[in-house]
């Protein structure tokens, strides 16, 4: 009965060592080269830029690049006039 299950073990061990190895290229084949991930996930060359356009919010700027140092806070980031809707002249 001993060597019975030892031959069990043996063969389940086998089989389980069978299986990951045919997960493991062969040597000297080409790895996929997966692309780098993007730097911002927005369409803009940087953060600042995807706020001018409206891509992003004001708190996911301050969140890519960092708060804006208490001197340069103002009304706006990009140097627009706070209401956007045009009624105040």
């Amino acid at each position: 009965m001993k060597h019975l299950l030892i031959g069990v073990t043996a063969a389940i061990t086998i089989a389980a060592i069978g299986q990951v190895w045919a997960q493991v290229p062969a040597p000297g084949t080409q790895q996929a080269q997966v692309a780098p991930p993007a730097p911002y996930p927005f369409n803009a060359p940087t953060p600042r830029d995807a706020y001018r356009q409206g891509l992003i919010n004001r708190w996911e700027l301050e969140r890519l690049v960092g708060p804006e140092p208490q001197a340069l806070q103002g009304p706006s980031v990009d140097g627009e006039r706070g209401d956007s809707d045009g009624s105040r002249q």
